[in-house]
């Protein structure tokens, strides 16, 4: 779940700037009011949100209840919002809902829009830590209505990113993933801010909870660059701290630990106590999967004292949790009895029943680690009929299987075939829906990038319209100031026909290009997509009425096919990049000389393992500094050795040889026959295209890779370009500076 955002600014102060504001509050009651030493006080609590958030709401409230204060609505609408958000904060949403539609209130009296608007998304996200979905959603679609009557395109992105979240809260992931891409399309329209790296990181989410795991990962980078591009340290961090979340749904625990210790790093760095306490505990937990024990023990402890310093009740319960499964795990079940028994309490006494199940769960463990099998039946039953009642699927699921397991120890096998049965059903129901979740997905992604081309096309429209109009309204004012010399006008008018004529012919022709280029490409793409998508209904179908001879072939089918989909739509969305300039380079220097001998022994092993002779002349001096993207650079020439084992007969040859000529280094890739004719030389570098159109389906290849190759090297300035190979194939030739500006 997307971590708490506040959407104004975080800081931090320590107690004893508190202590002198608080004063200072105190030695001014006489005083008269005064709009600076106001906004000082606001500043100051700004500050203090994060690090003392009860001092920050006792001065805010100071502030907000100042009657004067109204006289300045900017100032009056900051404090409301503040206050808002740090109540929330801390879990007092009766307060924070009376401050809300005190904002509103104000709003309306004021003629406000924007503040009317934020208003009802305050009090949709109220509803929603408070688990009241529909309430919450009702909510946030006023302030969708709001924001479309003031026509704020921000304001309905915004609206469309929390219904959108609150929908993926209540499981309801496609139709969360369709409102999220509502909002991205309307962002897109607004340029690059972070609203729309907010926006990004919440259908991040979405397609995590799909299973669509590298979609995720990509749209995780596009915010995460996107946030470093606008120096948005919030962004960032959340963007990785969700890409955490990913490597974790995928069980690699070791990537997942690095980018929740990443995440942890930067929120230090920002100050907001939240945040730091959910990345120590993400961390602590994967530690702890990990087996460094002596790790996941100083995560636990160090997102207990932060939760405790901001009384976050759920951030104590689940860091108890975590400390009595990692006393667990050292065998200390005493402390482990403690730690969960705390947990239990809080999540008990503050009915927090999303947690509650994970704490039955570890106490149903201590009891199984000690051999009392009456009590850990007893407890695991509990954490089923906990999971039962919130339909917490992976709790049912984990409470079946200890169940299971526990009933076989005491030889009772009639209630262990049934737990165990429970379990398999559960494990195999929720798999099939998380597989038709991803392949509705796919088809809501594949829909998502036809409209996104669709609305650059209605732009490019819009764009030579109004450049019409105004060519329009430019003939208007020559007509009337050219009344003074008749002769000239004719001469001015004749002239400027002309000049329209061919500048009108030359629009329509480059608008028609780009359209037809884009038609095709749609066409090609749809074309590509159909066939792995007939083949995946074919293999539903045979599961669907039981005539799959051999099932698990046809589940490695889908899987294929699945892969092959996924790969051809990173190759777009990695083009399009290219395209719109946006494809980010990661230059680093680094010693070509070493970097291409161990690259050479990578390929040489590569080219050996698929049945190649393999020469390599690496004529390079020295330590020859570059400065490159050197992942894209191994990318490129990774690609170009795989396209030449497929489509070079065996037995064959390929010859690697790379040298410097003043300041390029000159890359030639070249293999034996078959070769290619000359006039499909120019050509293969285009997208799409194949020299025979049966290839893409004997190689599985989407017919991207050499224009992706092409992309690349482009993006460094260089050159890349095809000829024929002396050794009867082809011959791949690139040039490159040393140094890419």
């Amino acid at each position: 779940m997307m971590r708490l955002q506040s959407l104004l600014r975080p800081g931090y102060q320590g107690l004893i700037r508190y202590t002198l504001l608080t004063l200072l509050l105190c030695s001014s009651v006489a005083q008269a009011f005064s709009i600076t030493e106001a906004k000082r006080q606001l500043d100051d609590a700004q500050d203090l949100r994060s690090s003392s958030p009860h001092s920050a709401i006792k001065l805010l409230a100071q502030l907000a209840d100042e009657p004067d204060l109204k006289s300045y609505p900017e100032e009056y609408y900051e404090t409301l919002m503040a206050l808002a958000h740090t109540l929330i904060s801390q879990g007092d949403y009766d307060k924070a809902q009376q401050r809300s539609e005190q904002l509103q209130h104000f709003a309306i009296a004021q003629s406000n829009p924007y503040h009317h608007a934020y208003s009802f998304l305050l009090l949709g996200f109220i509803a929603d830590n408070q688990s009241r979905f529909d309430q919450a959603q009702a909510y946030y679609n006023d302030a969708l209505d709001t924001a479309i009557d003031a026509n704020d395109n921000e304001m309905i992105a915004q609206s469309y990113e929390r219904i959108s979240a609150v929908l993926r809260r209540q499981d309801k992931y496609i139709e969360a993933l369709k409102v999220a891409q509502k909002s991205i399309n309307v962002l897109s329209i607004l340029g690059e801010t972070e609203v729309y790296a907010r926006a990004l990181v919440n259908l991040g989410i979405i397609q995590t909870a799909l299973g669509d795991h590298e979609s995720a990962l990509e749209t995780f980078t596009r915010s995460f660059e996107l946030s470093r591009e606008l120096s948005f340290d919030k962004g960032i961090a959340d963007s990785i701290y969700e890409s955490g979340v990913v490597y974790q749904r995928m069980e690699n625990y070791p990537a997942a630990l690095k980018h929740f210790k990443m995440a942890h790093e930067l929120d230090e760095k920002s100050g907001n106590l939240m945040d730091i306490g959910n990345s120590a505990m993400r961390s602590g937990f994967m530690a702890l999967e990990t087996g460094d024990l002596k790790e996941a023990e100083y995560f636990a402890t160090k997102s207990q004292k932060l939760y405790t310093q901001i009384d976050s009740k759920s951030g104590l319960t689940r860091s108890y949790n975590l400390q009595a499964r990692i006393a667990l795990k050292s065998e200390q079940t005493a402390l482990a009895t403690e730690y969960v028994e705390q947990s239990l309490e809080i999540a008990n006494n503050y009915n927090l029943t999303g947690y509650l199940v994970a704490s039955q769960l570890t106490q149903a463990h201590i009891a199984a680690a000690s051999q009392d099998h009456e009590t850990t039946l007893e407890r695991a039953h509990q954490a089923l009929a906990t999971a039962t009642l919130i339909n917490d699927k992976d709790g049912q699921i984990k409470s079946y299987q200890l169940l299971a397991n526990t009933y076989q120890a005491i030889k009772d096998p009639q209630n262990a075939l049934d737990a165990h049965l429970k379990f398999t059903q559960l494990r195999d129901d929720l798999g099939n829906s998380q597989h038709n979740l991803t392949l509705a997905a796919l088809q809501s992604r594949v829909e998502f990038i036809r409209k996104q081309q669709e609305i650059e096309t209605l732009n490019l429209d819009r764009a030579l319209k109004d450049t019409q109009l105004r060519e329009r309204e430019w003939q208007l004012k020559a007509w009337w100031f050219g009344t003074a010399g008749v002769f000239m006008l004719v001469l001015a008018i004749g002239y400027r026909q002309v000049k329209k004529r061919k500048l009108a012919a030359e629009r329509a022709a480059l608008l028609q290009e780009v359209v037809d280029k884009k038609n095709a490409m749609l066409a090609d793409v749809s074309h590509e997509i159909r066939t792995p998508l007939t083949a995946l209904q074919l293999q539903v179908e045979a599961l669907q009425f039981n005539i799959a001879q051999d099932v698990d072939a046809s589940y490695n089918t889908i899987n294929r096919k699945l892969s092959d989909i996924n790969r051809l739509i990173s190759d777009i969305h990695q083009l399009a990049m290219a395209d719109s300039q946006s494809l980010y380079l990661n230059l680093v220097q680094c010693n070509l000389t070493e970097v291409m001998t161990l690259w050479e022994q990578e390929f040489a092993q590569f080219s050996h393992g698929k049945g190649f002779d393999w020469e390599a002349n690496i004529q390079l001096t020295g330590a020859v500094t570059v400065s490159w993207d050197m992942d894209r650079i191994k990318q490129v020439l990774t690609n170009l050795i795989a396209n030449s084992t497929l489509y070079t007969d065996k037995p064959g040859k390929q010859r690697l040889k790379v040298w410097q000529q003043h300041k390029k280094i000159h890359i030639t890739l070249e293999d034996t026959a078959p070769g290619v004719i000359d006039e499909h030389l120019s050509e293969i570098f285009e997208r799409l295209f194949r020299v025979e159109k049966s290839r893409s389906r004997r190689t599985g290849g989407s017919g991207l890779g050499l224009a992706i190759c092409k992309s690349l090297i482009e993006a460094h300035h260089g050159k890349i370009m095809a000829q024929h190979s002396e050794l009867g194939g082809l011959k791949i030739v690139i040039v490159l500076p040393i140094e890419v500006n």
